[in-house]
């Protein structure tokens, strides 16, 4: 993604997204698309069991290391 995203692409993703900002509200987003960028990056790497909410505290210390 690039680092900056257009004005007619910003218009669309809103759009798309059923969103309507004000100018203002745009230009902050526009300023955090890089970002998402990285943080979509992140998210969409395949975690272990460990990444997830711990529902039981059981760890063993291999669980742990």
């Amino acid at each position: 993604m690039p680092s900056e995203i257009g004005d007619e692409a910003l218009d669309f993703l809103l759009a798309s997204a059923g969103l309507e900002l004000n100018p203002e509200q745009k230009a902050d987003l526009k300023t955090i698309t890089e970002s998402l960028a990285a943080m979509k990056a992140r998210v969409r790497q395949p975690r272990g069991r460990m990444a997830e909410l711990a529902h039981t505290y059981g760890f063993t210390e291999e669980d742990l290391a």
